[in-house]
């Protein structure tokens, strides 16, 4: 498959961001089922990720698609689809690079929705008291990163953007729920970290930290992802999870606050914390041709840089599920086939 040039992925990639952000709401259609709810478990990771899952259940939206959902938290995505593919649950709320690493490893799974897209939800903290005062001070220095995460793949994209080498670094795998706090006592000097714990760390160093961004770098995306057996078996429980998750995408527009206190109260972060983070985030359920080309684009780098057991390039067409929101929400599916 020939390589795009970085530009031009990265044009491609916002330009299809920016006509996602575009579609008009479409209010679901299902009506709740008679009869007994049907039981499904979803892994969510339980931060300012997945809104649109806990506003979901917050407000009875999967009560009234005839769905009874046993929800099992987690403190970021990849743990998710880990507890996912261990049989624990059905469904996952998980970010696109641990999707790319367990397709690369052989696992059958597919993607049935993005849930949220954010171009700010990446970042690079770090201690100013360390001497790092521009990006290029981070060379030498200890960085925390959560391995096999959006974390991970973005630390590499800041570096090569700023003409800094990894081997000038030394990453330090760190949980993303410990980051903050790690970057706090002074065992890293800086952390490619992701919201929440971004914020939190720079809560923790306060005017001591020092923020490297950039929103034409990356957009970040978290999706509804399932096994592929599941979903053959149980294509009519996929739909009810995602029109009550377009209800919830609908209700977050109609009434921020209540959604941000919803959020709060499900994941235990300050309502703070929630309020900053939720008008750099696009909250919106879509299949979108940024996801293909973003897993692309990271498999090409995660090839490159030998860190997977195979060398070929999937065909992520074969790990999207499209005609479940192409049932519920026909307009937000713009993949290109």
């Amino acid at each position: 498959m020939p390589k795009r040039p970085l530009i031009v992925r990265l044009v491609m990639i916002l330009s299809f961001a920016a006509i996602t952000a575009c579609l008009p709401a479409c209010t679901p259609r299902g009506e709740k089922s008679a009869g007994p709810p049907e039981k499904v478990t979803i892994a969510i990771s339980a931060t300012t990720e997945s809104v649109l899952a806990e506003v979901a259940q917050m407000q009875g939206f999967f009560k009234q698609e005839g769905l009874e959902v046993l929800i099992r938290k987690h403190p970021y995505g990849r743990p998710c689809l880990e507890d996912m593919l261990a049989g624990n649950a059905d469904f996952a709320t998980v970010a696109e690079t641990p999707v790319m690493f367990a397709v690369m490893k052989g696992e059958k799974i597919s993607v049935l929705a993005t849930i949220e897209a954010s171009r700010r939800g990446n970042a690079l903290v770090a201690r100013r008291d360390r001497g790092i005062a521009t990006f290029k001070d981070i060379k030498g220095k200890r960085v925390g990163v959560t391995m096999g995460t959006v974390s991970d793949f973005f630390l590499d994209a800041i570096l090569t953007m700023n003409g800094v080498s990894r081997k000038e670094i030394t990453p330090v795998d760190l949980k993303a729920e410990k980051m903050p706090q790690a970057l706090a006592d002074g065992e890293i000097d800086g952390a490619s970290t992701f919201n929440p714990y971004t914020i939190r760390a720079q809560q923790k160093l306060g005017d001591n930290a020092a923020t490297f961004q950039d929103e034409n770098l990356y957009t970040w995306t978290f999706n509804l992802v399932a096994r592929q057996e599941f979903i053959r078996a149980n294509p009519e429980k996929v739909r009810r999870v995602l029109r009550a998750l377009v209800r919830a995408e609908e209700f977050v527009g109609r009434d921020p606050a209540t959604a941000q206190k919803n959020v709060a109260d499900f994941t235990g972060f300050d309502r703070g914390i929630v309020s900053a983070i939720w008008e750099e985030t696009n909250f919106r359920v879509s299949l979108d041709q940024q996801l293909l080309l973003a897993l692309e684009d990271e498999s090409e780098w995660a090839i490159r840089n030998g860190m997977t057991g195979t060398r070929k390039m999937p065909n992520y067409l074969d790990n999207i599920y499209i005609d479940g929101l192409k049932s519920v929400r026909p307009e937000a599916v713009r993949i290109l086939r």
